[in-house]
């Protein structure tokens, strides 16, 4: 058995955001805003004008900061059913609209989504990443639905700084490399087959266009290869992620990224970041040929995404014992993983590969900091 849970609509075009009110008129009259500062920026006032314009009332909430967690969830989901609100709308990048959707189930409304960078598949995702409010993971909390409405604007997100699309080209990447093991050791897995299915497609349309996307961009072009970009991030990504059974997926980066947070230090790198990283050492994990992870790291480059641990500031005096940490924090349901030595020399590894690239590709290694 297995399920799928995906949003009820989902709609990307450039310029729909200040369109969005008949599509939220659909489902809400009177919905709580979530939002940051900078993301409402980002999104413009056309998206709220829109609103008024189809009769949606909309009910201001406190500005968004900090990560999502339990306090937030109850703080939001309370201004919610204060207000006599009928849906949450999340505006902005993962930890808002992953705020929005725990907020939304909390309360028993249906969330929209609005993304304003495309740094993962939160908008998409049945889930919310939860943390405590220093920035250090909790759990992934299960949402009863996916979001009812996703509304993905191209010309709001390419306004993004780059590195924030870049790192969610590299969370695409990752369902790939995260799917493959599942459809390696159960290839008749139907369940495994389809997310690994989306994952390259997601993959291959990412390396067709994401540069030929932020060129035509940055002159103000928003066509095929920005639809295409932001679909496979968070719809193709978000849709692989969405395919779930009692099997599961056998990854290892993103418990890497989960176990990382709690060395709060570390946190000066995004999500898709740190996932990078953490899918390099998968491969060393897996055993597979020491070209098949340069190749990796390669790609990555590609994306300014080819880091080591100093990146992460697990360096120093710290390093030996961060390291420990997450050999013994990183859960160790990962088939190829027998033991927290084996994790430990992956990371070393994974770091002394990265470090031999980009040394001996510097010219092309781009602004990696």
């Amino acid at each position: 058995m297995y399920t799928i849970r995906t949003p009820y609509k989902y709609v990307s075009e450039a310029g729909i955001a200040e369109r969005a009110g008949a599509l939220v008129a659909e489902f809400s009259k009177k919905p709580l805003v979530i939002a940051g500062a900078k993301a409402r920026k980002a999104l413009g006032a056309g998206f709220f004008r829109s609103l008024a314009e189809s009769g949606v009332s909309v009910v201001e909430a406190k500005t968004f900061e900090g990560y999502p967690s339990e306090r937030q969830f109850s703080f939001y989901a309370d201004e919610a059913k204060k207000a006599g609100a009928d849906a949450v709308i999340g505006i902005g990048g993962g930890r808002v609209l992953d705020t929005a959707k725990a907020a939304a189930d909390t309360a028993g409304l249906p969330a929209v989504t609005v993304p304003t960078v495309a740094a993962t598949c939160a908008a998409w995702a049945a889930l919310s990443i939860q943390y405590d409010d220093a920035g250090s993971f909790v759990q992934v909390r299960l949402n009863k639905n996916s979001a009812r409405l996703v509304i993905a604007d191209p010309k709001v997100i390419f306004t993004a700084p780059e590195r924030y699309l870049f790192a969610g080209v590299v969370d695409t990447f990752a369902k790939f490399f995260e799917t493959r093991p599942t459809t390696e050791f159960h290839p008749e897995h139907i369940p495994g087959e389809i997310a690994f299915s989306v994952s390259k497609t997601a993959y291959s349309r990412l390396e067709q266009g994401v540069f030929r996307a932020v060129s035509e961009a940055s002159r103000g072009e928003f066509g095929e290869a920005a639809g295409d970009t932001v679909d496979s991030i968070i719809h193709l990504a978000g849709l692989a992620g969405s395919v779930t059974s009692q099997i599961g997926h056998y990854s290892f980066a993103h418990p890497f990224y989960h176990t990382s947070t709690k060395l709060t230090h570390t946190n000066v790198k995004l999500h898709g970041e740190k996932v990078a990283f953490g899918i390099v050492a998968q491969l060393v994990l897996e055993g597979k040929p020491e070209r098949e992870i340069v190749q990796a790291i390669r790609l990555f480059a590609k994306y300014s995404n080819a880091f080591t641990l100093d990146d992460f500031n697990i360096s120093g005096e710290s390093r030996e014992r961060d390291l420990d940490f997450l050999a013994r924090q990183i859960p160790l349901d990962f088939p190829y993983v027998p033991n927290p030595g084996k994790i430990r020399n992956a990371l070393v590894r994974a770091d002394e590969l990265t470090r031999q690239y980009r040394r001996e590709h510097e010219s092309e290694v781009q602004k990696i900091a």
